[in-house]
């Protein structure tokens, strides 16, 4: 019986000291997630932290970065926000549910778009022993509306995903059902049935993984209700994957290479003039980049300035000069789209040869690394309703450099050598396409 009886106590013991533990815990992921959060758009900073027994109560400062804040300090939006997080400190677990704090210079307008008391915005996530965390972020309905016209409704829009801290990837999904936007000269957005999800992890400036992103249908009217652009049956997906080059016999982060695919499907598109264009498709791939390489460009795009000095401008050439010598490929394998006078279709693909050094300071010598093709068809319909393209064209034909056949005009190249070569036989040197096609 005493054993029972200990045993027993211990348990209690056990579970009582379990939200202790999980306070800690909890502390421990706050404050992890906020130390280890990068992004090139905002930052997050720890305000405050009061851990309690079974509740903690936290503070964080977010602050918008680079071009994001430009934007909105431009439309004078608060570019500083500060989040409150309410922290349970269970026995599995630690549940957080986070709330813009409302302050006196936004609330007017929060209390229009949300209604009194409501909140903007909410977080609720749901942590483990091991730090796995779920989350769901719900922007909850818009329903705002002015005496001059200007209104914003909208669905709940909901995000939501998992978090593994051991391996730093993540999951998530987001979904919006519909958005009406009016502004006092009666122009007006209509959004249906935004989808999209993803998977895999932030490195740097790069999502590492893939994602996607689905719409319904969506319509801009112009102020005079006549004039409209619509779009249907939008899917996109974008994958980054990491690698390293084929027989690479020393793997180091220095090698690593990050290979891009982005694809479009749009199932109709009306243009303001009133002209309808079908199954319209794109398929791009950057393959092989050097990521050392990109990753330096891109972290000097986030923070480009009006004027660059000197050492910028340097910066950018080594890393321009170090993602040519390691090579790379642009393959565009698709661009079609139906037209009212036809089909259009064009592939791309370029190859640059690793190993050239400082081509910065020789760019002539980039044109002896390319290799590739490209083709392109145009239907004679459309090149009509374009007078640049109809006065070129034909001169092209003449010259033997686009054919016509079967209603189309056709540009078929290999570039070989420095070389361009034409489907007819004809041969150029490379530099002079870009004089053709002045």
């Amino acid at each position: 019986m005493l054993k029972k009886i200990l045993a027993s106590a211990g348990a209690v013991a056990i579970i009582a000291c379990g939200p202790l533990a999980t306070g800690q815990i909890g502390q421990s992921i706050y404050t992890g997630a906020v130390e280890n959060y990068h992004s090139p758009y905002l930052s997050i900073t720890n305000k405050s932290f009061e851990r309690g027994y079974f509740s903690s109560n936290a503070v964080s400062r977010i602050e918008l970065k680079n071009q994001l804040k430009a934007e909105f300090a431009e439309q004078g939006l608060p570019t500083v926000w500060l989040v409150k997080h309410h922290i349970e400190n269970g026995f599995l677990g630690v549940k957080s549910t986070s709330e813009f704090v409302i302050d006196k210079q936004i609330a007017p307008i929060v209390n229009q778009i949300w209604g009194k008391n409501v909140a903007p915005m909410q977080i609720v996530t749901d942590s483990g022993f091991t730090g796995s965390t779920h989350f769901v972020m719900t922007v909850n309905p818009m329903d705002y509306k002015k005496k001059d016209g200007v209104s914003a409704i909208s669905d709940k829009f909901v995000v939501q995903g998992e978090f593994d801290p051991e391996n730093s990837k993540s999951q998530f999904s987001y979904s919006l059902p519909a958005l009406t936007i009016t502004t006092p000269d009666k122009e007006s957005m209509v959004v249906n049935n935004i989808d999209g999800e993803g998977q895999g992890q932030m490195q740097g400036n790069f999502w590492i993984g893939h994602q996607t992103f689905s719409l319904e249908n969506a319509k801009f009217t112009a102020s005079d209700q006549h004039q409209f652009i619509a779009i249907d049956g939008v899917n996109v997906a974008m994958n980054n994957a990491l690698s390293q080059p084929q027989g690479e016999k020393n793997p180091t982060e220095a090698t690593q290479q990050v290979t891009n695919t982005n694809t479009i499907q749009v199932a109709k598109l009306t243009t303001l003039d009133g002209q309808h264009y079908q199954d319209i498709a794109f398929k791009l791939a950057l393959k092989d980049l050097n990521y050392k390489a990109i990753s330096q460009l891109a972290a000097m795009e986030q923070s480009l300035q009006a004027t660059q000095d000197p050492a910028q401008i340097k910066q950018a050439m080594l890393a321009l000069d170090l993602l040519i010598a390691h090579g790379a490929s642009v393959d565009l394998s698709q661009l079609s789209v139906k037209t009212p006078q036809g089909v259009v279709n064009a592939q791309l693909l370029l190859n640059i040869k690793p190993g050239l050094e400082h081509a910065s300071t020789n760019l002539t010598a980039v044109t002896d690394q390319l290799s590739g093709n490209i083709n392109i068809v145009l239907p004679e319909a459309l090149v009509a309703k374009e007078p640049l393209l109809a006065a070129k064209l034909p001169i092209l034909v003449n010259q033997k450099i686009v054919t016509q056949q079967n209603g189309n005009y056709q540009l078929q190249v290999k570039i070989v050598a420095d070389q361009l070569e034409f489907s007819s036989g004809a041969k150029l040197p490379l530099a002079m396409m870009a004089l053709l096609l002045h």
